[in-house]
């Protein structure tokens, strides 16, 4: 290997020009602790001191690699190394900007292990955190098994940008060792507000058997301002305001706001990780002060302030109801801040215009005499004093025909299809409408043209009473209506897929069951009628890759996705279900004509303040038992780690699961991917460098029995 030229040795003075006696000389350069993939340097000084050192080398590429040592090291652990490979090393003294040496050693890494059985995982540094964090101090905190690692190795350094030299310094490194039995360590000495490199490894012997990454910073002397304050979705009576924070840790956010001319001031704390806050019962038309303070601690920061003015408020959602021949009515919602009188104007080609006024408290007009078959414009503003508002505009048509004939036919338990003779005018749309058990009333709006429609999700042996409206832009015709009967079930409000196979149910497909058995808690699912003896609820399915995982914790909390394809049902949905009662839960893979499962007989997931906390049990099946290794872990998303490491699993291996240090089971990873097994892995099938083209996770009651005698 040849060095640069400015880093060869250079040759021995001439005796007529002798360094000066208080000048500090290098002395000798020793390669040892010998691995595959690192050397350790060490070396000795003949006269000093010097403030830094300098280790310069070749990696295996080729390319020049610069190593920064405190002055007072004298040693050094060069990683990242190839097995059995000669390297060359030059060491150089800094001492008040003058480079002193170099003296060099040679070193050869040793031959890769060999040993070691293929996909069987050796010990594991883990939970890599950091606690107890001050301005000069942190303490470093780590698992691994026990009596694995004779030694732990800690170096941790900053990077130290020069800008007397073209290209930033190398790393400042120093280091640390950390006996065996014990699984912490305080770094002192450290910058205020800086953030430091830490890599961790295990030692057996001499010899690195595992190492894990990490980064951490210090506290700043005085805690600094969030900054880049905006403010977005400005409404009436709301707004939203987002920020940045500053690059040293705080606990919060505090975020507070008052009306500009004086008033009660209003706060809300939200956590350190969140960005953006909702403002909510704000006045119309009103000019707001916000701050938002760093909290750490009871320290806070100086204020970031901005100032926002919400959206004056009119009267809104005017409409033309129970149109006839030669009449209207208007209907609109009144604004939050009360108005004294209502200006209504209404215009039409060829017809006298009308103007007139009334009370603030009204939220309707009738127009009577109109003209048939006459398109009009109607208007409705608001007058607080001599101010008018925003206004409220429609356009509507006298003289148009309502549909005719509305009939349910094809009625059943949960559905019932509604037909009709549309008018000869076609309208612009139908508004139908029907009231349900709970009292509420359920509006769908239909397009033009259709003379059918579906009721899906209806409660059996409940009577109904529909009504439909025939709609030209705002404007809604006197509506025609019928009533329907739904008939009767087994288990009216079937609590999952095992109950509802008892209604008769046996081909596979989407429906509706009830969380609990509460028909308030409708919950649309898949339903595998026929994989060993049905009554599966299936709550994970992966199948082409056309739908994206990688998401946040309130995705997977409430599901997202397509029943019939792709899809995760929601941790939320998880917990109400198995808190309930006992349920097994299965696993069904396939990778072209091969197919396997993993069947678990105690299922359950904790609620969301346990961070949806897996517990499985009972394994058995021919997939091999890739999730008993996750039971009893919490939930993580990208977003959201609950085990606070340094490095989330999943952000390392792209998904969302019950990770532990990391997985053996993967379903939710990136679908297709083989490289750092952030595949849809199952370790105990195809190992980690595989992703599974097709996986269902699925439920069903611990005690189920197939209505056709199956188990």
């Amino acid at each position: 290997m040849t060095a640069p030229e400015e880093d060869t040795p250079a040759p021995e003075l001439a005796p007529e020009a002798p360094e000066p006696p208080e000048e500090p000389r290098l002395g000798v350069l020793a390669v040892t602790d010998t691995t595959p993939d690192s050397l350790r340097l060490s070396w000795s000084v003949a006269q000093g001191p010097f403030d830094s050192f300098v280790v310069q080398y070749e990696d295996a590429k080729g390319q020049p690699q610069a190593l920064l040592v405190d002055g007072d090291q004298s040693k050094v652990l060069i990683s990242g190394l190839e097995p059995s490979t000669s390297y060359r090393f030059f060491l150089y003294g800094l001492r008040e900007g003058k480079r002193l040496g170099p003296v060099s050693a040679e070193g050869t890494t040793g031959p890769a292990p060999a040993g070691q059985a293929s996909g069987e995982p050796g010990p594991r540094l883990s939970q890599l955190s950091v606690t107890d964090v001050t301005t000069s101090s942190l303490r470093l905190n780590w698992e691994a098994p026990p009596g694995a690692f004779d030694s732990f190795l800690l170096r941790f350094g900053v990077p130290s940008p020069s800008t007397l030299e073209p290209h930033p310094r190398p790393l400042l490194q120093r280091e640390l060792m950390v006996p065996g039995t014990r699984h912490s360590a305080v770094l002192r000495d450290l910058r205020p507000g800086t953030l430091y490199s830490l890599t961790l490894y295990g030692l057996r012997g001499p010899h690195k058997a595992d190492s894990i990454q990490g980064t951490a910073r210090t506290l700043s002397p005085v805690l600094e301002s969030p900054r880049d304050l905006q403010f977005i979705e400005i409404g009436e009576t709301s707004a939203r305001v987002n920020w940045m924070p500053p690059p040293s840790r705080v606990d919060s956010f505090k975020v507070s706001y008052q009306l500009a001319d004086g008033g009660e001031p209003q706060s809300v704390q939200v956590d350190g990780r969140v960005r953006t806050q909702k403002l909510q019962g704000l006045i119309p038309g009103a000019r707001y002060e916000v701050t938002v303070v760093s909290v750490r601690g009871f320290e806070e920061s100086e204020p970031l302030t901005g100032f926002l003015t919400t959206v004056p408020d009119g009267p809104t959602q005017l409409r033309a109801l129970n149109l006839t021949e030669g009449f209207a009515m208007l209907h609109w919602k009144p604004p939050q801040n009360p108005v004294d009188t209502y200006d209504v104007q209404v215009t039409a080609p060829g017809a006298p215009p009308l103007q007139a006024a009334a009370p603030g408290s009204a939220v309707d007009y009738p127009l009577h005499d109109l003209v048939l078959h006459t398109n009009y414009t109607a208007t409705v503003r608001g007058l607080r004093g001599p101010n008018l508002t925003s206004p409220a505009s429609i356009t509507f048509t006298t003289g148009l025909e309502a549909p005719r004939d509305l009939e349910a036919k094809e009625v059943t338990p949960r559905t019932a299809l509604l037909t009709w003779t549309e008018p000869q005018v076609r309208p612009t749309g139908y508004l139908l409408s029907f009231d349900t058990p709970g009292g509420q009333t359920q509006e769908i709006l239909l397009p033009a043209g259709v003379t059918s429609h579906q009721l899906l999700g209806l409660f059996p042996s409940t009577p109904y009473s529909a009504r439909l409206q025939a709609m030209w832009g705002e404007s809604l015709l006197p509506p025609v209506s019928t009533s329907f009967t739904t008939g009767g079930l087994r288990i009216p409000f079937p609590r999952d897929c095992g109950e509802e196979m008892q209604n008769g149910a046996a081909a596979s497909r989407t429906t509706t069951i009830f969380l609990n058995g509460n028909r308030e808690r409708p919950l649309n699912v898949f339903c595998d009628m026929e994989t060993d003896g049905g009554g599966w609820l299936v709550f994970q399915r992966r199948m082409d890759g056309q739908t994206d995982f990688w998401r946040d914790w309130e995705d997977y909390a409430h599901g997202f996705g397509n029943i019939s394809g792709e899809f995760w049902l929601g941790n939320e949905a998880l917990h109400s279900l198995t808190q309930a009662g006992d349920y097994s839960m299965r696993v069904d893979l396939r990778a072209g004509d091969e197919a396997v499962f993993a069947q678990y007989d105690s299922f359950r997931v904790d609620s969301a303040a346990e961070y949806y906390r897996l517990h499985l049990e009972g394994y058995h099946g021919t997939a091999g038992d890739s999730m008993s290794y996750h039971s009893g872990s919490v939930f993580s998303a990208r977003d959201r780690d609950p085990n606070n490491l340094l490095i989330s699993c999943a952000v390392s291996y792209r998904g969302a699961w019950w990770y532990r240090n990391c997985h053996y089971a993967n379903l939710n990873g990136l679908y297709g991917s083989t490289v750092d097994h952030q595949g849809v892995s199952w370790y105990y099938w195809k190992g980690f460098e595989f992703s599974v083209p097709f996986t269902e996770m699925k439920l069903r009651p611990r005690n189920f029995r197939s209505p056709a005698g199956g188990g």
